[in-house]
């Protein structure tokens, strides 16, 4: 199974450990990513239109050695299952943001791949981050997870993209479990929201939430009783995704 991802760092969190942990679980997934620090649509939208080499191509978690290309190179890689689609953070919570370059974005990328369409829904910034409309220090998490839900259902519907990977919910429940403490520097995953990220992942293009993680090593040990609290939150967050899964 290959997956696309046109986007940004939230995309390399999502993909970090994809590959890995669905080798671990018996699966082949390769995960790409058109990544741009912090690109939102619409310059995705002008790199296509001016072909220009713009992004850096990551494949399976690696940035090591770095390949410069444009979205075209990208797209002609190799042959994907899957595209996704997300929307710069500090926009997420706003579907207006989002037209019209999605959806004349997915009209060009359909000239070059058949692929399904994902949606790939962002989280809420930890509390002590900063945002122009939710605040700071703290935050108003609460706020942004709602604004972002609403946001992406509705594009959802308008783009006629009918599936929707819930990153966001899954990092929302888990921060029930582990309180503020996925995200790095207030925006981007941690090792535990990357493996957390990278189970739910696994868990919606697989369709199978048994998954065997004794095999996955990430890069900082994660105990065996924590990836099964991960595993559980990932469920739970597809679960609350009922409509908008591959298997539903």
């Amino acid at each position: 199974m290959n997956i696309l991802c046109i986007g940004n760092s939230f995309s390399l969190d999502a993909g970090r450990y994809l590959h890995q942990i669905a080798e671990a679980a018996g699966e082949e997934i390769n995960v790409h990513v058109l990544y741009i620090g912090g690109c939102p649509i619409s310059l995705h939208w002008k790199n296509f239109l001016s072909k220009d080499k713009a992004y850096e191509f990551c494949v399976n978690g690696e940035r090591r050695p770095v390949m410069w290309c444009d979205i075209f190179e990208g797209l002609k890689y190799t042959k994907y299952d899957y595209i996704t689609f997300q929307q710069v953070s500090t926009d997420s919570g706003d579907a207006k943001s989002f037209f019209p370059e999605l959806t004349k974005l997915m009209e060009g990328v359909r000239q070059y791949s058949d692929a399904t369409y994902l949606l790939h829904k962002t989280w809420s910034y930890a509390k002590r981050h900063n945002h122009w409309k939710y605040g700071y220090d703290p935050l108003d998490q609460d706020a942004m997870d709602i604004d972002i839900k609403n946001a992406y259902l509705e594009v959802s519907k308008k783009a006629n993209i009918p599936y929707i990977i819930p990153s966001g919910e899954a990092v929302r429940l888990a921060r029930l479990v582990y309180g503020d403490n996925l995200n790095c520097d207030g925006l981007h995953m941690n090792e535990l929201g990357c493996t957390l990220l990278g189970i739910l992942w696994t868990m919606y293009l697989t369709k199978k939430r048994d998954i065997d993680l004794s095999k996955f090593i990430p890069d900082q040990p994660v105990e065996k009783k924590e990836l099964d609290k991960l595993k559980e939150i990932a469920i739970e967050a597809l679960k609350n995704n009922k409509g908008y899964n591959l298997d539903d």
